[in-house]
C-alpha cells in the first residue's frame, strides 16, 4: 500500500475507534442483561455465565434454548426473506462494489448477540465487528473516501469491534493486518493501531480493564515443550476434521419458513445436550474457565469436547450466525487438556491448564487462518506470561504442516 494518511482519514480512524468502543460497551451490556434474564440470575449479581447456566435447572436450559431457536429462526428467516443480501466483512473490504447494508447488518448483529446470550454455542465477536463496520460504511459514504481509504477504514472498523469486545488492542491490530488488509505497510500498521487502541480506550472508560481469563501463572517445564511438539499434529488433524464436518453440513434454504422449525428443533437438541453439559452453552468461555484452571475431570472434558462440537454443528444447521473464535478456543482447550491428562498417566507430569491454553491458541490459529493473531490473542485475553509464546510456537511448528499436508493430500486425491 503506497497510500499516505491525511488528516481526514486519521480523524475518521479515531472516530471509528470511538464508535467501535461504544458498540462494544452497548453489546456487552445487552448480552449480560439477556443472560441474567434468560437463566433467571439476579440482575445485580456479578457472576460468570458459567455459574448462571450451571445454577439454572435443566428444564430452564432446555426452554431457554427452545426460545433461542424460535427467536433466531424467525429473525434470520425475516432477514433472508425481506432484508437486503448479507455481505461479510472480508468481501466488503476486498470488493469496492460490495457494501454492508445498514439495517440488515444492524439487526443481523443484534440477533447474534441475543442468541449467544440465550445459549447459542457460537461466538459473539462477529456482531461488534459487523456493527462497527456498518456504521463505518455510512461514514465512508458521507465523506466520499477513495477506494484505498475505504478499504483501510472498513478493515480497521472490524478490528476495532474485535478489540472492544475482548479488550485486546494488540491482537486486534494484528488481526486487521493478518486477515483483512493482508498488508504490513506502515500505513496499515498505523491505521490499525489508531482504531483498535481507541476502541479499547473507550471500553475501559465504560466497563473497566476486564481480563477475560484471569489465570494464575504456572511455570512450565521441558516436558511441556515436548508435549507441545507432539500435540501439534493431533491438533492439526482435529482442526481438519472440524473444518470438514462443517463443510459436510446440508445447505438449507434460509429464506424458507421451514428454517424456523429446523432452528427450534436444532436448538432444542442443544438444550438437551446442556442437561448433562451446561458449559456448552454460550460462546465457549464457560468451558474455557474449567480447562484453563484444571477444574474438570478427564471424562467430563471428553464429554464437553464432543457435545460442544455437536452443538456448533446443530447451530449452523439451524441457520444461526456467530463467531468461531471462542468456540475454536474451547475445542482446542479441551483437546489440550485431554491430551495432557493422557500424557500424565505414563509420562512426567505437565500442567494441564498450561496445555489447554497452548492448544486453545493453536487450534484457533489454524481454524481461523490467523496464527499470529491467535498467539497474541491468547496472551492478551489471559494476561498470561509471554514465556508461553515459546511452546505455542513449537506447537504451531508441527500443527500447521500437518494440517496443510492432510489438506493438500486429500485435495489431490479428490
Amino acid at each position: 500500500m503506497t497510500y499516505n494518511l491525511n488528516f481526514k482519514t486519521i480523524f475518521s480512524l479515531f472516530l471509528i475507534g470511538i464508535i467501535g468502543g461504544c458498540v462494544g460497551i452497548g453489546l456487552t451490556l445487552l448480552m449480560h442483561f439477556l443472560q441474567h434474564i434468560t437463566f433467571d440470575a439476579p440482575i445485580d449479581a456479578m457472576m460468570p455465565f458459567r455459574v448462571m447456566v450451571e445454577d439454572a435447572s435443566p428444564l430452564r436450559r432446555v426452554l431457554a434454548l427452545l426460545a433461542c431457536g424460535l427467536i433466531g429462526g424467525v429473525g434470520w428467516f425475516c432477514i433472508h426473506r425481506y432484508g437486503q443480501p448479507l455481505v461479510d466483512i472480508k468481501t466488503a473490504v476486498l470488493n469496492k462494489d460490495k457494501n454492508l447494508p445498514f439495517l440488515t447488518t444492524f439487526f443481523h448483529s443484534l440477533l447474534q448477540i441475543i442468541t449467544v446470550a440465550m445459549g447459542s454455542p457460537l461466538g459473539r465477536e462477529v456482531a461488534p465487528r459487523e456493527m462497527t463496520a456498518t456504521f463505518a460504511t455510512q461514514w465512508i459514504g458521507i465523506c466520499h473516501f477513495s477506494d484505498e481509504e475505504r478499504k483501510i477504514l472498513l478493515a480497521c472498523a472490524s478490528g476495532a469491534g474485535l478489540a472492544a469486545v475482548y479488550n485486546v488492542p494488540l491482537a486486534a491490530m494484528v488481526f486487521t493486518l493478518e486477515t483483512l488488509l493482508l498488508s504490513w505497510s506502515i500505513t496499515s500498521v498505523i491505521s490499525a493501531f489508531i482504531c483498535c487502541s481507541t476502541a479499547v480506550f473507550i471500553v475501559r472508560i465504560g466497563l473497566g480493564d476486564l481480563v477475560q481469563y484471569p489465570i494464575e501463572y504456572l511455570r512450565f517445564n521441558e516436558y511441556l515443550v515436548f508435549w507441545a511438539v507432539i500435540a501439534g499434529p493431533i491438533i492439526g488433524i482435529t482442526v481438519f476434521l472440524f473444518d470438514k464436518s462443517i463443510k459436510w453440513l446440508p445447505k438449507l434454504p434460509k429464506s424458507n419458513p421451514i428454517m424456523i422449525l429446523i432452528s427450534i428443533g436444532a436448538f432444542g437438541l442443544i438444550g438437551i445436550l446442556s442437561i448433562k453439559f451446561p458449559e456448552i452453552l454460550g460462546n465457549g468461555k464457560a468451558a474455557n474457565q474449567l480447562t484453563f484452571t484444571s477444574d474438570i475431570s478427564l471424562n467430563y472434558a471428553i464429554g464437553l469436547f464432543s457435545t460442544k462440537w455437536t452443538a456448533i454443528l446443530l447451530a449452523m444447521v439451524a441457520g444461526a450466525y456467530g463467531g468461531r473464535i471462542t468456540p475454536s478456543m474451547m475445542l482446542g482447550g479441551a483437546l489440550g487438556f485431554i491430551t495432557a491428562c493422557l500424557w500424565n498417566i505414563a509420562l512426567p507430569n505437565i500442567p494441564m491448564s498450561s496445555s489447554a491454553i497452548i492448544a486453545a491458541a493453536v487450534f484457533l490459529g489454524i481454524a481461523q487462518k490467523m496464527p499470529l493473531t491467535s498467539a497474541l490473542f491468547m496472551i492478551e485475553l489471559s494476561r498470561f506470561s509471554p514465556a508461553y509464546f515459546y511452546p505455542i510456537c513449537l506447537c504451531f511448528a508441527t500443527a500447521l504442516p500437518t494440517y496443510y499436508f492432510i489438506q493438500n493430500k486429500l485435495t489431490n486425491i479428490a
